[in-house]
């Protein structure tokens, strides 16, 4: 017996024939479920799922673009808590196991007959209320991390970590005090940036500066503004960026780059709000709210020799996020990677081509020092030299072993070497370090590794049956 609360529960059909979808719709909307969503294309289930609470997935095999066994890989990494039913004319023995191996809930061969129906939905209805229940329990509901605010649609993730953050934004934003953003290169510190902005409701500007190439008077200049005659050159009164951002946000990236002088002038401006423009005896209030982010760990740099100011960062790190970098959330890849790729494909006026296993997988298990931005350089290259409509192993391997094969983040002199290793290490041990990381890298898989250190199959093979 389908309930009332199992009615509630969203129902996503997935299949390439508009009249098979239709024909379920009609099946389900008799059975009393209302929340249903039709799905041509295999390639959005994923971000139409982020979409859904509670949901169910019925899903064809023989698809376009996408087969189902393809969605089934992507989603046992994005999504593993959505039961998904497989609805299908293939009766074979082996796909069948094979989409249960790959994580389906269920198995229905066509014609279907409305008992089995009727019973695998209501199993799956089951299974769906019970997990997010269970979530819920611990504290990590699925349902309760939907971000509510439009600003984080353009941040494509399903990772707990990035939707706590999520959540953190949306408590802090109407404080209007400094909030410091740290991450690594590439990790979207200027996304969490702007959604921070909007999330707060302000009427004012969103004003990006990067301070890292900015010297003491230019960082003065930029910031504050002058009057005239203030330097040679100054012919009139400029409005510096706080100005232009009053009512709104300032957001000052890189900021463990700013220099000893620069950080005393921010400091006071944040404790006493107010600015002087270059050349002016004459206050101004600060009507801005300021951001600031760092891809460096500035109590190290406090700490240190005495980098940046430990009163400065106190005072900007009233909110404090902590960005992961993507090696650390990759149940987003897959879902990066089909946002990038139809980002690509509709700039370059092509069609938004699939990802094969083999390349997916060899994303999935690269370390990306370079986060997202990395990522992105390789798709849009793999789109532009796509010619058949799926990007194959080969489009994405070639630029990925330069970084992979070491296995870990460059660093640089000997230094790192002996570290790692206690001493300098000799080449054979160099060797073996390599060959040990590029098969942990592609757990095991000696035709990968193999790629990853840029000699054949065979080549490592003879050398692993040399070392026993």
């Amino acid at each position: 017996m389908i309930t009332s609360e199992m009615k509630n529960c969203h129902i996503l059909l997935v299949d390439d024939e508009q009249s098979e979808l239709d024909a379920y719709s009609l099946l389900l909307n008799s059975m009393g479920i209302k929340n249903v969503v039709t799905l041509a294309d295999s390639r959005m289930v994923a971000t139409t799922l982020a979409k859904m609470q509670s949901p169910v997935l019925f899903l064809d095999l023989n698809m376009p673009h996408m087969t189902g066994q393809d969605v089934l890989r992507e989603l046992k990494i994005t999504h593993p808590q959505v039961p998904v039913i497989i609805i299908t004319a293939n009766s074979e023995i082996e796909t069948a196991v094979e989409c249960l191996r790959l994580g389906a809930h269920d198995y229905l061969v066509k014609p279907i007959d409305l008992k089995m129906f009727s019973s695998a939905l209501r199993n799956a209805l089951e299974i769906s209320l019970l997990r997010n229940e269970v979530m819920s329990l611990k504290g990590i509901s699925f349902a309760a991390h939907a971000p509510r605010h439009r600003a984080f649609e353009r941040i494509v993730t399903r990772s707990p970590g990035m939707l706590s953050i999520f959540q953190y934004i949306e408590s802090i934003a109407a404080s209007g005090m400094p909030v410091l953003i740290l991450g690594e290169t590439g990790s979207g510190k200027e996304l969490i940036a702007k959604a921070i902005h909007e999330v707060s409701d302000l009427t004012g500007n969103y004003v990006v500066v990067d301070v890292s190439g900015l010297d003491d008077t230019l960082f003065s200049d930029t910031l504050f503004g002058h009057a005239k005659g203030a330097y040679t050159g100054a012919e009139g009164v400029r409005a510096g960026l706080l100005e232009k951002a009053a009512g709104g946000t300032i957001f000052l990236d890189e900021i463990g780059d700013l220099s000893e002088m620069s950080q005393v002038k921010l400091l006071r401006l944040l404790q006493e709000n107010i600015y002087y423009p270059l050349g002016s005896d004459q206050p101004k209030q600060c009507h801005a709210r300021i951001i600031t982010a760092a891809n460096k760990d500035l109590t190290m740099l406090a700490g240190r020799d005495g980098e940046f100011r430990m009163d400065l960062y106190y005072r900007l790190s009233t909110h404090l996020i902590r960005l992961p970098p993507l090696r650390e959330r990759r149940e987003d890849i897959p879902a990066l990677v089909a946002f990038l790729a139809t980002e690509a494909a509709a700039a370059m006026h092509k069609e938004t081509p699939s990802v094969s296993d083999q390349a997916m997988n060899l994303l999935l298990h690269h370390p990306f020092w370079g986060n997202i931005r990395e990522l992105k350089t390789y798709i849009v290259d793999a789109v532009a030299r796509c010619e058949n409509g799926r990007i194959e192993e080969d489009l994405i391997s070639g630029r990925l072993v330069a970084q992979v094969s070491a296995g870990h983040e460059p660093a640089s002199g000997a230094s790192s070497l002996t570290s790692l290793f206690g001493r300098f290490p000799s080449l054979e041990e160099l060797v073996e370090y390599a060959t040990s990381e590029a098969l942990a890298s592609s757990d095991n898989n000696q035709s990968q590794a193999a790629r990853l250190l840029g000699i054949s199959r065979q080549a490592l093979h003879k050398r692993l049956r040399k070392r026993g």
